[in-house]
């Protein structure tokens, strides 16, 4: 997993905590486009959000019913990545 993999679950997050719902797909891929508009070390052939998507899905990390949502291996992921960066700040 890279830093876009971890983008989309804190996507999936920040949206479940803010609109208290599952994120939808296409506004799951608006936003990780939003995010990555400005990254010049990512081009669009690297980006490939559904294999993204479809990875995460497969390990585990998020799961889709009416809506993306992460796991909890997704949430610990995540807060362990949070965790890591707070320690280095």
């Amino acid at each position: 997993m890279d830093k876009h993999d971890f983008m989309i679950l804190d996507i999936v997050h920040t949206h479940k905590k803010e609109q208290q719902e599952h994120i939808r797909l296409a506004v799951l891929e608006r936003n990780f486009w939003k995010r990555i508009e400005g990254d010049v070390t990512l081009s669009v052939g690297q980006a490939r959000i559904g294999e993204r998507i479809t990875r995460l899905y497969l390990d585990g990390l998020i799961q889709n019913k009416n809506g993306y949502m992460l796991t909890k291996k997704g949430r610990e992921q995540l807060n362990a990545v949070i965790a890591k960066q707070d320690e280095l700040v």
